[in-house]
């Protein structure tokens, strides 16, 4: 029987996906949780947990320390993380942190039940919406690294938010500025922090010009 864990700030997604969960093949424990701290909460009760499903919005900014306070208590539980779009640079950020794929938001039930059943089998999930586009290819006004120059393996979307948090900005600052989602910013400031090596976001703020110039 599978236990799974519905963790996110929406109720109406939480009962939506509870509820297309309910009608499908019995077998399933559904829990629902609203909160960050109540999620780890119920990961630490001695129940087995398979899969859990994570609102983006309910990571706390550019803290480190609650997603591996969050992937020692899921232990061998698989998680998917619930973003409001996707993008190749937001999947592949996702897996770093350690998630096994994405679900879109606003996918239709069905899909987000495919997601699940993948994810459930042991492999990686990721939406149709990245799967058929190509990669978009860097815009010419942005500034490509020298040659020669060490980027610490930093994607293009990556070096554009480390640039805006080296200058202050907030994450909903970012977010306007990149024309993105507050929460799909929290996922890459995250993503940022365990590439760096560093604590926290003022870390990476004063690493940020040396990085971006290739110094490092």
């Amino acid at each position: 029987m599978w236990r799974i864990i519905i963790a996110d700030d929406q109720k109406s997604f939480r009962i939506g996906l509870r509820k297309a969960l309910e009608v499908g093949p019995s077998g399933m424990i559904i829990v629902d949780v609203s909160g960050a701290t109540e999620l780890i909460n119920h990961l630490r009760l001695p129940l087995k947990t398979d899969l859990v499903i994570v609102g983006s919005r309910l990571l706390p900014a550019g803290d480190p320390t609650y997603l591996g306070a969050l992937k020692r208590a899921a232990g061998a539980a698989r998680l998917l993380l619930v973003v409001p779009h996707a993008s190749a640079d937001l999947f592949q950020d996702a897996l770093s942190l350690g998630f096994h794929g994405l679900i879109i938001r606003r996918q239709r039930h069905e899909e987000m039940l495919e997601a699940i059943r993948t994810t459930l089998d042991g492999r990686l999930y990721a939406p149709n919406a990245i799967l058929a586009v190509k990669p978009p290819e860097a815009a010419p006004a942005m500034r490509q690294p020298e040659r020669g120059a060490r980027t610490i393996g930093l994607t293009l979307r990556q070096r554009e938010v480390l640039a805006l948090i080296g200058k202050g900005l907030s994450n909903r600052e970012i977010a306007f500025a990149l024309s993105i989602a507050e929460a799909t910013v929290k996922i890459h400031v995250s993503a940022v922090i365990r590439m760096l090596g560093v604590r926290n976001r003022t870390e990476a703020a004063l690493l940020a010009p040396t990085i971006l110039k290739g110094k490092i």
